[in-house]
């Protein structure tokens, strides 16, 4: 029997890793848990700490100097550190109860001596900001050697406000406020905080990116920023307190497994018995502050975890296989698939792989990727991979993989354009092709492969879809493609196409689960890409990043009058036209015959004096051409209306620089229109469909006129309101070439970037101050 528990022990190791666990976690069970603190008896004027650390006081692994008094630890996690603030600042809150509960002047003075070694180590990061760094770099969570955490920050702050209170000197506020200061900040900017969500921020116990999401350190910052308003009465900060507090409802329900809680969610792992019932106590307090019923609740449901048997087991084997797996198993396949060791990504990521379908291509998904390296281009080096590549590759290192059969439009094909993807993806890192981020552009054909491949090799994985995630849920491409493989004359053919169509959109779901569930972090531009993900893949908010197309705003510059006068002349159109314009493909999804109907409306109404100003120029060419003439005609506009046919990126520079107004009447689409945001860039007035629906946010307060789609009437009565107010063309397109310098340019779009991918500020420490090297 003893033979074979040691076989057991020594060749089943996650079995042995079971049984360590449960004795690790029965001793942990053993230590006290800190609780929330209760009414002050002794000092009950003075504000108490919410949770009362007292076993700080008697931990038997931590020491105290004896000349300073101030607590410190030899090892933690074999990471030497010393005099470590959040230990100081803990422990010192710690006495501060100690001394609310008894009056014994000893705790004062341990806290006071606290206090004042953050008053005598405060590092003044910048002329507003100040904080207390952590020296103990963390790869797990990409820190460097110095970082921030809005956890000591807000534990700081905590200290500071009461050793004020308790000696009534201006001193310790002044440096709170500026310790407070760091939480109103992006940690790009030298904070401790990150957007999430519609104008939501997260406080990061590790204040880097890729953002960790801690649960903890989050609401021991929170109680931090309370303290400093309940002694200041400074209420200026209660817009970052109300939006911190609306996010971290938002992701509570992500740190939920329905057994037990997760510590962060970046990395997902279940917590320990110590920080899940540290959860609890957190909840608990945060709702007294708060009087959130939903903490409330939640942390109840929460305590229940470790009251029941069935949840303490599956924590105990999930949090042991989870961790053997991590530990063991990923290097073991590492260096089995790879012939490499298994690696946490670098802080500073430097080469990049985008996977994309073809490359490069005509269109807004090349216009994107050309700013993304342009945004980028003091950090990164890209690799395109591609299955097909295009024109005009001059400069741009691209690799290409599969067979003209191994198509993402069909099936099979589309499964033969996965494996060929991952199986080169595979053999150039097996090469020792190093790649820090791998950036797949479309949630379903490259994700899939690249996610998995990605994984696998321990990188980091963010998708960045254009629209193809709507491609399995869409019912009318479906009907598309089933009438477009209908054109076998043999019966048998016809039945095997419509067969292989029917098995494509199937394949497209399973694809699209496949990279959902290995992609790390999802880049999303419009409003239907996150209403897929978030509907039909069930990805978490905490997912997503909003990111913004970069606008070159120089290319489209307004021209002077007498410019724009001798440009019109150039191609014919007389100098005082109210010229519109239209500029997209001569297709059925853009809507041109809802615009030419509308045209022919707002024609009728206009004054004759007006009337006879207006000019619409119709760039673009397509299957729809002849249509679109005959249009014209039965609508009596061809007096009008001017076919140009197909616009180069130089014509359409040209077509913007002389136009008082644009015209977009698409009524298919995602993300955002680049034919939009490139009209707003040379100022002009826009009338645009909400589809895709981010051209009402474009176009909302007063930047341009936003219609439903597919609405004649819309059209023509905006149409009619603009040409009557040519002042108001003006105002408007001015206000949206503002609005496009603001929020979509290369500055805007590479913070995006470095808070999606890799992004540690670099403190420099200069005597008693400190510089922020932030890069962004």
């Amino acid at each position: 029997m003893r033979k074979k528990l040691h076989f057991l022990w020594h060749h089943l190791p996650i079995i042995g890793s079971l049984f360590s666990s449960y004795s690790s976690q029965y001793k942990e069970q053993a230590i006290p848990c800190r609780h929330h603190m209760e009414i002050a008896q002794a000092h009950p004027e003075l504000l108490p700490y919410p949770i009362d650390m007292f076993p700080w006081l008697d931990m038997p692994f931590d020491n105290l100097n004896e000349e300073t008094n101030l607590l410190y630890k030899t090892v933690l996690n074999e990471i030497p550190l010393a005099h470590h603030p959040t230990y100081i600042a803990q422990y010192g809150l710690a006495r501060w109860n100690a001394y609310l509960k008894n009056g014994e002047n000893k705790h004062k003075e341990a806290f006071m001596t606290s206090a004042l070694w953050f008053m005598a180590h405060e590092l003044r990061l910048s002329s507003e900001t100040s904080g207390w760094p952590i020296s103990s770099p963390l790869q797990e969570y990409y820190a460097p050697e110095l970082w921030l955490s809005a956890l000591t920050q807000g534990n700081v702050i905590s200290v500071l406000v009461r050793a004020y209170q308790l000696t009534g000197k201006d001193a310790f506020l002044e440096v709170a406020r500026r310790a407070v200061r760091t939480f109103e900040l992006d940690i790009l900017d030298g904070g401790v905080n990150s957007p999430l969500l519609d104008n939501g921020i997260y406080f990061e116990e590790v204040a880097v990116y890729p953002a960790a999401h801690i649960l903890s350190g989050h609401i021991f910052a929170l109680f931090g920023l309370y303290d400093y308003r309940t002694i200041t009465k400074d209420y200026s900060i209660e817009t970052i307190v109300e939006n911190s507090i609306n996010t971290l409802h938002a992701l509570l329900d992500a740190f939920d497994t329905g057994y037990w809680t997760r510590h962060d969610l970046l990395h997902k792992r279940l917590a320990s018995w110590f920080y899940h019932s540290l959860h609890v106590t957190l909840l608990e307090a945060l709702a007294s502050h708060t009087g959130c019923d939903h903490c409330k609740a939640l942390a109840a449901h929460w305590a229940g975890y470790q009251q029941s048997f069935g949840c303490r087991l599956r924590h105990l084997i999930m949090s042991r296989v989870h961790g053997y797996s991590i530990d063991k198993l990923k290097r073991w396949v590492h260096r089995l698939v790879f012939r490499a060791e298994w690696a946490y990504n670098q802080l500073l990521p430097d080469r990049i792989c985008v996977p994309i379908t073809k490359f490069p291509i005509s269109g807004g998904m090349r216009s994107v990727l050309a700013g993304v390296s342009n945004a980028m281009a003091d950090r990164w080096q890209i690799t395109y991979l591609t299955h097909q590549k295009g024109q005009d590759a001059e400069g741009l290192e691209i690799l290409t993989f599969g067979r003209r059969i191994a198509s993402p439009w069909r099936f099979p094909g589309v499964w033969l354009y996965c494996l060929a993807g991952g199986y080169k993806l595979y053999i150039l890192l097996r090469k020792g092709f190093h790649y820090d981020l791998i950036l797949p552009q479309d949630g379903v054909f490259t994700a899939a492969f690249a996610a998995l491949l990605g994984k696998m090799a321990g990188m980091r994985v963010i998708c960045m879809d254009h629209g193809s995630v709507t491609l399995s849920e869409n019912p009318l491409l479906g009907k598309a493609w089933m009438n477009g493989f209908s054109q076998p004359s043999l019966w048998p053919l016809r039945i095997l196409s419509r067969l292989l169509t029917g098995l494509y959109l199937p394949s497209l779901r399973i694809l699209s689960r496949i990279a959902t569930h290995y992609t790390d972090l999802f880049l999303i531009a419009g409003d239907e890409v996150e209403d897929a993900y978030r509907k039909k893949l069930g990805v978490h908010p905490s997912r997503i990043i909003r990111y913004a197309y970069e606008i070159d705003i120089h290319r489209f510059a307004p021209r002077e009058s007498k410019e724009k006068a001798r440009m019109r002349r150039e191609q014919d159109i007389p100098e005082s036209s109210i010229l519109i314009t239209l500029i997209n493909r001569l297709v059925p999804e853009k809507g041109l015959h809802f615009a030419l109907e509308g045209i022919a409306v707002a024609v009728s109404k206009l004054p004759p004096d007006i009337q006879t100003r207006v000019k619409v120029l119709i760039a673009g060419d397509g299957p729809l051409r002849s249509q679109i003439e005959m249009d014209i005609r039965r609508y009596g506009i061809d007096s009008v209306c001017t076919l140009w046919g197909d616009a180069t990126p130089a014509d359409v520079i040209t077509l913007l620089s002389i136009s008082d107004i644009f015209l977009y009447s698409g009524t298919r689409g995602t993300n955002y229109s680049m034919a939009v945001l490139e009209a707003m860039a040379a100022s002009c007035a826009v009338i645009a469909s909400t589809t895709p629906q981010s051209n009402a946010r474009l176009l909302a307060e007063g930047r341009g006129i936003a219609i439903r789609p597919s609405d004649a009437s819309e059209i023509g009565d905006a149409l009619v309101r603009l040409c009557s107010n040519l002042e108001l063309c003006s105002q408007m397109g001015d206000m949206a070439r503002e609005y496009v310098a603001t929020y979509h340019n290369a500055h805007m779009l590479k913070r995006t970037l470095l808070r999606a991918s890799f992004f540690a500020p670099k403190i420099v420490l200069e005597d008693s101050e400190a510089r922020y090297e932030t890069e962004a």
